[in-house]
């Protein structure tokens, strides 16, 4: 793989200076140092950097090998000296022709007592924030790499807010068209298809800060893992919004499909009235058009009239049948 993407660093030391753009030696001496807090964020594309998780962070090759696995599932592990997080980024696809694309990209997050690496294959909406946030004041990284880590989680979950703002617009608009002439049974069918995205990334997004919120790690502090606890407020606000949205659309595709069924029936209901206005005469006037020699009136100058007012009897007694069964 060819290097792609720059390294971010910070690094704040005992007495609270904040430090950035480490090389591999000061990187070293930060994860030796116990008063240091250190945060690398990498690009796993990058050959260079992706070999400072093995050769100076020493994490398990299990974690490593993941961190080159977009289809990682997301997930929480426990190694000796650390957490593994496995999160999932995710946005609608501004650069695909359908409106309802979502593309996704994994976070892995590797948390120790005094470091915290992020690593990615695309460029992260999340880290980059932070990375700003960082350059404003050190505050952030001061508090602890466990704080850190929830700012960048809870950033990352943030993001799923404007998706789902975005799907509640998308649902108006279908909405919106049920009563006119647009054709929104395909346009609903995509949109099912994209909450249900949203949603098997969401589920285990749930579990993994549920567990980072309430099981007990000697990496995450009480005070940190009440903050944990509002990320996991919003995913699982996330997933409970999904949820309505598939049931508006289930909901407007049911309508859709009354309001067809009804359109339907009355073109059906239409039809029928005309069969039924054109019957008799069509009776009446077959009859008549027998090659017979003898027809009650044929050879009478009033026979036509005759016939025509048979017919509009008929007619009319058979739609005043009609009207009084109340199938008009």
């Amino acid at each position: 793989m060819e290097p792609s993407g720059r390294r971010v660093s910070f690094a704040v030391d005992a007495d609270g200076a904040l430090r950035s753009d480490l090389d591999d030696a000061a990187l070293r001496r930060a994860i030796g140092a116990p008063d240091a807090r250190l945060w690398l964020d990498i690009d796993s594309r990058n050959d260079a950097d992706w070999r400072l998780l093995s050769e100076v962070f020493h994490f398990h090759p299990l974690a490593i090998e993941d961190t080159r696995s977009p289809n990682c599932r997301i997930k929480l592990e426990e190694y000796e000296g650390y957490l593994f997080v496995v999160a999932r980024e995710i946005r609608f696809a501004m650069e695909t022709p359908e409106p309802y694309d979502i593309d996704t990209r994994n976070l892995y997050l590797f948390l120790g007592a005094n470091f915290m690496v992020t690593v990615h294959a695309e460029p992260s909406h999340a880290t980059t924030i932070v990375a700003d946030r960082l350059e404003a004041g050190p505050d952030p990284l001061a508090r602890g790499v466990d704080h850190l880590a929830y700012v960048v989680l809870d950033t990352l979950v943030d993001q799923y807010f404007p998706c789902l703002d975005q799907i509640d617009d998308f649902v108006d608009e279908l909405e919106a068209e049920l009563f006119g002439n647009g054709e929104v049974l395909e346009k609903t069918f995509e949109l099912k298809r994209a909450l249900l995205a949203l949603r098997r990334n969401l589920a285990p997004m749930r579990e993994v800060m549920a567990s980072l919120a309430n099981r007990p790690s000697a990496y995450l502090g009480v005070e940190t893992q009440i903050y944990f606890r509002d990320v996991y407020d919003h995913v699982v606000r996330q997933v409970e919004s999904i949820e309505t949205y598939r049931e508006l659309l289930t909901g407007a595709t049911e309508t859709y499909l009354t309001l067809v069924s009804n359109r339907m029936n009355g073109i059906i209901k239409a039809l029928s009235v005309i069969a039924t206005v054109v019957l008799p005469p069509t009776l009446v006037a077959s009859i008549y058009g027998m090659n017979f020699d003898w027809l009650p009136g044929r050879h009478s100058p009033y026979g036509f009239w005759m016939a025509f007012a048979i017919m509009v009897g008929l007619t009319g007694g058979l739609l005043a049948y009609v009207w009084r069964k109340g199938w008009l």
